[in-house]
């Protein structure tokens, strides 16, 4: 009996652990993160650099959003020749697709599994204002 009592108590500080890793790294990735401010147009990350054309009986903002919504993309803001991947508010940024805007956050450094040449990074948006074109 008492080795199965033991086991049990070893497992439950394992999965206690398990638990507290993901938190803890997620915690240091913030930290370690740079504040940036960037101007640029909310898009989808599918549509790359390019300019956007409206899908058939939709405006730009709607073909966005069925975009990052139903496409598989995400919402991202586009900055000259840059790219950068947005994480916050999905219904925010949604109200925001195809404006011009300044995001402030933090660069999130992306895997290096998942980085393409012109994705320069994600930001953890913490305020978006609308931008004068």
């Amino acid at each position: 009996m008492k080795p199965i009592l033991v086991a049990r108590i070893a497992l439950i500080v394992f999965g206690g652990i398990c638990v507290a890793l993901p938190a803890a790294s997620q915690s240091s990735r913030k930290a370690d993160a740079a504040p940036v401010s960037i101007t640029g147009r909310v898009s989808c990350t599918k549509f790359g650099r390019g300019s956007v054309s409206a899908r058939k009986g939709m405006s730009v903002a709607q073909t966005i959003w069925y975009c990052a919504t139903f496409q598989g993309g995400d919402y991202s803001v586009v900055s000259g020749n840059k790219i950068y991947r947005l994480e916050g508010d999905k219904n925010m940024l949604a109200k925001l697709a195809g404006q011009t805007v300044t995001v402030g956050g933090q660069i999130v450094p992306e895997p290096s599994d998942e980085a393409t040449v012109a994705l320069m990074g994600t930001v953890a948006v913490s305020d978006v204002a609308p931008s004068k074109d």
